[in-house]
Formats: structure tokens, C-alpha cells, sequence
């Protein structure tokens, strides 16, 4: 599916939450494509149940035409097993476990990377996860949580879920998205992992993909997050302003369909697009578009930063968005 010559793995596309969801992904493949498969937000279990919100997101009917990965976020097994069941029940086979998410929130209830500092709970979940039958597993994690060679301790516990891959983010989740990435760790972690390793982590430009895959020839994909989210058009060779337009109309379209709040949320939800979306977007347009509280108001809004869209694409953003990449 890649588009470039150059890039000769896959190119998976990470979750970010609030942004990646089924309507942004569907607008992402029909417009521009280059992905090859999706990695959905994490889903979790509230109030001793699977979040609804999670279950609609990865509904097959609503996921047409992409290949997508699940992913769940525990560190009760029994919390897990209950995703994975509903997951087996909408037909999926390919699960991803989430140990890379740093928000502290999440991370501090060590799940997560939270859990990486936890090597115990790690395998009490595997153990449970192994349980499972007709499920293939991956792994998405970072190099620890506090200490940056956490994942020696985690690791040979993957042995137990025999994962297809695991991608890692090479930096600590006390980073979370600020600070160097530990090179150096990175590459002692692909060199001792007998599973196939995805390299994930501030590639925000197809000549960074070409670069990482140059350094670590063994890779068996890259996972872009940020750069993707910033700009949709990424991986698509001769995108158009035209294109941008109508990758933000399907958004409306889908969100007008999708989202029952009434057209209040649905300009919330818009708004919230822009934390990540063009980030070269000139200062006033975007302040336009976050002043807007009716449709009409984002649409005159949204339509004169569109136009404004090669300068946007001209910047940069100068780091991945530490509120939601997990």
C-alpha cells in the first residue's frame, strides 16, 4: 500500500485518543491512503464494563475497508478478558496490548507503561491473555516508565503471548513526549527481542521513515502517530488543498452522523481536531476556529484555514502531543 519507493515495510498508523477514531481513519484511507493498517485508541473497562464508546469505534459495519487493530488497556486480567471477549465476538483474531500510554492518569494506575515498572502484573495479565485461544497478540510499549531499560524485565515475559510484534516508543513514559529518544536503548532492545520490532516515535516526515528505516534495516514496520495526525496527507505523494478539504468534509460528514450531542458537541469535537490537525495554520485562523459555537460559524472558520493550507503544511509540529498519543 506504501505510495514510496523508498519505504519498503509497512506503515501502521498509531492511536491517538480523541483523534484516530473510526471516522478519522475512514477519511484517512479513502483520501490519501499509504497506510497499511490502523491501530484503534485503547479500549477500557469503566463502571465493570467495556466502555459502549470503545465497542462503537471498532465496529466492523464502521470500520469498511481498513485493516484495523484493536487495542485494550488493563492491569486486571479479568478487565482484559472481558475486552478480548467482546473483541472475539465482533470476529477479531489480532489484539494489541497497550504498555506504552504515559498520560498519568492512566500510567500512575500502572497500566500503560505504568505497568512496565510492574513486571509481576505484566505477567499476571500474559498468563491470562494465554488463556485465550484463536487470538494473535502485539505489543505496544515504551522502553520503562521511570527507568529506561525497564524493558529488559518485560521482555522474556512476552515469551508467554508469543506476540507477532511489538512496537516500541524509545523513550520513558515519565517523558511522555518531551526529551531525546534513547537510541541507545532502542537498539539494545532490538537487538535481544526475538519477536519482530516496530519502530514508533516522532516521525513526522516521509524522509524521516526513510531515515529510520535506513538506520534499523531489521525493522519489521514503522508506526507513525503525530505526523500523520498533522498531516493526513503524509504518506500521499501530490496531495492537493482539494484533498485536505475534503478529508475535513467526510470528518464533518462523519461526526454529523455519528455524534448525538446535538451541533454544540459536534463544533467541540471539530475544534478539537485542530489541536493536532495543520499545525502551521496561521494564528488568527485558528483562533477563529476556536472561537466558533455554531456550524456555520466553523465551517466559514475551518474553509478559510483550508485555503490557507500549503503555508500550513509548510510547519512542522515540533513534537508529538503529549495530551493524546498514547
Amino acid at each position: 500500500m506504501n505510495m514510496n519507493d523508498n519505504i519498503q515495510i509497512p506503515v501502521l498508523a498509531a492511536p491517538l485518543q480523541g483523534v484516530t477514531d473510526n471516522v478519522w481513519r475512514i477519511a484517512q484511507h479513502d483520501v490519501f491512503g499509504g497506510v497499511d493498517a490502523y491501530y484503534a485508541p485503547f479500549m477500557r473497562v469503566e463502571h465493570s464494563e467495556v466502555r459502549r464508546k470503545d465497542l462503537r469505534d471498532v465496529d466492523p459495519e464502521r470500520n469498511t475497508g481498513t485493516t484495523l487493530i484493536p487495542q485494550i488497556l488493563a492491569c486486571q486480567p479479568d478487565h482484559a478478558l472481558m475486552m478480548v471477549d467482546a473483541l472475539k465476538q465482533m470476529g477479531y483474531t489480532r489484539i494489541d496490548i497497550n504498555l506504552g500510554c504515559p498520560f498519568p492518569p492512566i500510567a500512575l494506575h500502572r497500566k500503560g507503561s505504568g505497568m512496565l515498572a510492574y513486571p509481576d502484573l505484566a505477567e499476571a495479565l500474559f498468563q491470562a491473555l494465554a488463556t485465550v485461544d484463536g487470538v494473535q497478540w502485539s505489543v505496544k510499549m515504551r522502553l520503562g516508565w521511570d527507568r529506561n531499560d525497564q524493558w529488559r524485565d518485560i521482555l522474556p515475559l512476552l515469551d508467554i503471548i508469543k506476540p507477532v510484534n511489538i512496537a516500541v516508543h524509545p523513550r520513558t513514559g515519565k517523558q511522555q513526549y518531551k526529551g531525546d529518544l534513547d537510541v541507545g536503548q532502542f537498539e539494545a532492545l532490538l537487538a535481544a527481542s526475538p519477536w519482530p520490532v516496530i519502530y514508533n516515535g516522532s516521525l513526522r516526515t516521509v524522509e524521516d521513515i526513510e531515515n529510520t528505516i535506513q538506520r534499523y534495516p531489521t525493522l519489521a514496520a514503522v508506526m507513525v502517530g503525530s505526523g500523520l495526525a498533522a498531516n493526513p496527507g503524509m504518506l500521499a505523494p501530490g496531495a492537493t488543498p482539494a484533498d485536505y478539504r475534503r478529508f475535513h468534509d467526510l470528518l464533518v460528514d462523519g461526526y454529523t452522523e455519528q455524534l448525538n450531542g446535538g451541533e454544540a458537541q459536534l463544533v467541540r469535537h471539530l475544534q478539537d481536531i485542530w489541536q493536532t490537525f495543520l499545525p502551521g495554520t496561521a494564528h488568527k485562523l485558528f483562533k477563529a476556529i476556536r472561537k466558533s459555537r455554531t456550524l456555520d460559524q466553523y465551517q466559514n472558520a475551518a474553509a478559510a484555514a483550508l485555503a490557507d493550507v500549503e503555508n500550513a503544511l509548510s510547519d512542522k509540529p515540533e513534537d508529538e502531543n503529549q495530551d493524546v498519543l498514547f
